[in-house]
């Protein structure tokens, strides 16, 4: 299934029950009067696809949430990227030279959240990771911060990049302008405030250029979008989970070299 046909608004009928597959993630909804029923399930083994189909029933068992929402019959499925910062681990020995820059493409795996009617943060049933990504802690100990690990999960040219179904491609360009060689070890991405973009069938993030003044200071982002991969008119799929822009440009982004190795 594409995704435009997938992330999506669905109009349910009384009492109809659907079945929605994604990476390791099932979520199994029924349109009950004034509510829904909703079960979810993670699996030790990923679809290769977007799945959604009726299913017959569902059964009204322990595991099951109820949502008393009024009349509404419409749900809404929305892509989202995950809820904490994640963070890049550097394998290949990336060396920046003074003045110079590098393209690095990640692949972010997303989170499925459903919204009754209309999407914003008192309509939202649930959302569920599509893979478990592991915690980590990025920073010094008593002034950093909890993230998820992506390991070594990029390439360095679009082309090259293999995302599923269910991960959204993420490019980042680093500018090192210093007078002295970078050493990328470990690169946090604040994807709380990134754009989900579509783009033929392949979701993107927006594009980050991140510049690196120091191991002392903040580097500086800039968040927006690349013609040649996203296209001359983007298409949003979903905005950010964050809204602060101030927040954005205070946090920034910081690499850090040979700390607190997972």
């Amino acid at each position: 299934m594409n995704p435009q046909s997938f992330w999506k608004k669905y109009q349910f009928t009384a009492n109809q029950a659907l079945h929605y597959k994604a990476g390791y993630a099932e979520v199994f909804i029924k349109h009950i009067q004034n509510g829904w029923l909703v079960k979810s399930q993670l699996n030790d083994q990923a679809s290769d696809e977007l799945i959604v189909e009726e299913v017959a029933d569902l059964a009204d068992d322990s595991d099951v949430l109820h949502f008393h929402t009024g009349k509404s019959h419409e749900l809404i499925v929305v892509p989202a990227l995950p809820n904490k910062a994640v963070v890049f681990r550097n394998n290949r020995n990336i060396k920046i030279s003074a003045g110079e820059s590098a393209n690095l493409f990640f692949r972010i795996p997303l989170t499925m959240q459903f919204y009754f009617q209309e999407v914003k943060d008192e309509n939202r049933l649930m959302e569920m990771p599509l893979q478990r990504l592991s915690d980590t802690w990025f920073g010094e100990i008593d002034s950093g911060e909890p993230a998820y690990s992506i390991g070594s999960n990029y390439e360095k040219s679009f082309s090259e990049i293999r995302a599923t179904a269910w991960e959204a491609v993420s490019s980042v360009g680093i500018i090192n302008n210093t007078a002295g060689v970078l050493e990328l070890q470990r690169l946090i991405l604040r994807v709380e405030d990134f754009n989900i973009y579509l783009k033929n069938n392949q979701l993107l993030t927006s594009h980050a250029t991140i510049e690196f003044k120091g191991q002392e200071q903040a580097g500086s982002v800039n968040l927006g979008f690349r013609k040649d991969i996203h296209g001359e008119k983007p298409v949003l799929a979903a905005k950010p989970r964050s809204s602060d822009t101030k927040n954005l440009l205070r946090r920034s982004f910081f690499f850090i070299k040979n700390m607190y190795q997972n």
